[in-house]
């Protein structure tokens, strides 16, 4: 079962060297802010659709985006 979203997409300025990619897919990356427990999410043109610190949430909305099933479980 989908959830339909609505995604409000905001420019990034942030230093992307304090980013890591943990995942890529369909355009879309998941990334973790190297230093605070911060999660987001860009689109193809590096905006963010999505930020937040709960892993698993950030996880799902990332699948969610790319059309994927949604993970369970601790990262």
């Amino acid at each position: 079962m989908r959830i339909s979203m609505q995604i409000t997409r905001v420019r990034t300025h942030g230093d992307p060297s304090l980013w890591n990619t943990l995942d890529v897919r369909k355009g879309y990356k998941f990334q973790q802010h190297e230093f605070a427990e911060h999660y987001r999410i860009l689109d193809a043109n590096n905006l963010r659709v999505h930020m937040g610190v709960d892993s698993n949430s950030a996880r799902n909305t990332f699948l969610e985006l790319t059309n994927e099933e949604l993970w369970i479980g601790n990262m």
